[in-house]
C-alpha cells in the first residue's frame, strides 16, 4: 500500500516580559528536498491548511501551557511528520518538539521546566482541539524535551 508522507519543521522564538511568540517559521519538505516556507493564505491548499492548523495547535499548546508554569522560553524548536494513505486518509502522526530555556534567567527559573512540567505540558498539548479531532484509528506520539 502506497502512503503519503509530509514533513515540516518550525522554530519559533518568544522573548520577555511575557514569553509570547515573537517569530514563527513554519516550513514544509518539498518533493525535490528543500524546506519550503509556509505562508498560509486563501490560495493554500485544504489539506496543507489542515495540517498546518494541527501543527499550529499543538505549537500554541505547549507555549501557553510553558506559559502558564512561568517557565522560560527562548526557542521551541520542533518537526512534525504526518503519513496518509495514498487516498489522504491520515494514519500517523508525528511531532517531536524542543524547548530551549532563556539562559539570561535565574536557576530557579530554569528549574521550573522539570520533567514533571514538561510531562504536564506534553499532556495538555493532546488537549488540542485539532488533535482531538483526529480519528481514533490516527496514531499519534508527541514529544516534548529540553534542549541541552
Amino acid at each position: 500500500m502506497e502512503h503519503r508522507t509530509f514533513e515540516f519543521r518550525l522554530r519559533s522564538s518568544h522573548g520577555t516580559p511575557d514569553r509570547h511568540t515573537q517569530s514563527l517559521v513554519v516550513e514544509l519538505l518539498t518533493d525535490s528536498g528543500e524546506w519550503q516556507p509556509q505562508v498560509p493564505s486563501l490560495t493554500t491548499p485544504g489539506f496543507r491548511l489542515y495540517l498546518l492548523s494541527l501543527l499550529l495547535c499543538q505549537h500554541h499548546y505547549l507555549v501557553a501551557n510553558a506559559q502558564e508554569r512561568a517557565i522560560p522560553l527562548q526557542q521551541v524548536k520542533g518537526s512534525f511528520t504526518v503519513t496518509t494513505s495514498a487516498d489522504w486518509i491520515l494514519e500517523q502522526v508525528h511531532g517531536a518538539f524542543s524547548i530551549q530555556l532563556d539562559p539570561a534567567t535565574s536557576p530557579e527559573d530554569r528549574a521550573r521546566a522539570d520533567a514533571d512540567a514538561l510531562d504536564y505540558i506534553r499532556e495538555r498539548m493532546k488537549l488540542c482541539p485539532v488533535s482531538r479531532n483526529l480519528a481514533a484509528t490516527v496514531a499519534k506520539q508527541i514529544e516534548l524535551n529540553l534542549a541541552a
